[in-house]
């Protein structure tokens, strides 16, 4: 009886670790969830290519894409350091990042200097551009990818990572940590894809910007909306702006006049530091 009991305690902690960390890359959409949890994880399976994900290593600042079993997500390197990351990235997205829509790069297209570090200014430059749009669409910019992985940890309420909280050693996701953000551009121009605030006849955007269940949260009603998928459905930028609309985001005439401090759209025009830290340059 004693060993049946302890087999069954023992399923129900699998299955409670398991339900987490599913919860995690199903809502999260966060990458490397095997790996925030510690787990060990063959590779054999995986075939070599561009949309192929790579074995475990961080802090790779090469990285770009990365697949999971449900979702992309691209990966933008800024020369101020940290790492800025877009989740559930569409075919949408990926016009607007202008990368390719089928077969995204699975690595940065840069040379690397001997001490490990990208030292051309165009590469530098072009990294720079691609990091601005990814804000644009509403990717967060991470201090770090050992902060990114902790926070996938807290999300999932992996229970060693709410340990660290509540004992006080590591500082609990801030705001911008924690929030859902999508956001949809009307009448997408060069000029907008820039990150220069607009310029064109039609250069509104909808922000949907809500709050999330995860530790620390501090809105109820605010959360985010139950057929909040319906956004995958969208074929183009209008199209999710229409369904943006009708989950409720807000409209602003131009970039200039968005002044939340809740998301990183603007985060370029003064981010210098990190949330909790430094920003870590790889």
């Amino acid at each position: 009886m004693l060993l049946q009991d302890l087999a069954h305690n023992r399923l129900v902690i699998w299955v409670a670790d398991y339900v987490n960390v599913t919860w995690a890359a199903n809502y999260f959409d966060a990458t490397w969830v095997a790996d925030c949890f510690n787990e060990p994880r063959s590779t054999s399976h995986l075939r070599p290519g561009p949309i192929c994900a790579r074995p475990k290593n961080p802090d790779d600042p090469t990285r770009r894409t990365v697949f999971t079993h449900t979702s992309v997500i691209i990966y933008g390197w800024p020369s101020r350091g940290g790492v800025i990351i877009l989740e559930n990235v569409t075919h949408v997205d990926l016009i607007f990042l202008e990368l390719n829509t089928t077969d995204p790069p699975s690595n940065r297209d840069c040379g690397l200097a001997s001490n490990n570090k990208f030292d051309d200014n165009a590469a530098i430059s072009e990294e720079d551009a691609l990091c601005q749009r990814l804000l644009l669409l509403g990717a967060k910019w991470w201090d770090s990818e050992a902060r990114y992985r902790f926070v996938v940890r807290v999300s999932a309420g992996f229970q060693p990572a709410i340990d660290d909280l509540d004992s006080g050693p590591v500082v609990e996701p801030v705001l911008r940590e924690r929030r859902w953000v999508r956001i949809g551009w009307e009448g997408v121009a060069s000029d907008i894809r820039r990150g220069d605030g607009g310029g064109t006849e039609n250069g509104g955007l909808w922000v949907l910007d809500c709050d999330t269940d995860m530790y620390g949260g501090e809105e109820d009603e605010n959360m985010v909306p139950a057929d909040a998928g319906r956004l995958g459905l969208a074929r183009s930028m209008a199209e999710r702006c229409e369904i943006l609309k009708r989950l409720g985001a807000r409209y602003f005439s131009g970039l200039e006049e968005y002044e939340g401090e809740s998301t990183y759209l603007r985060a370029w025009e003064w981010k210098s530091e990190g949330e909790v830290g430094e920003l870590v340059k790889v």
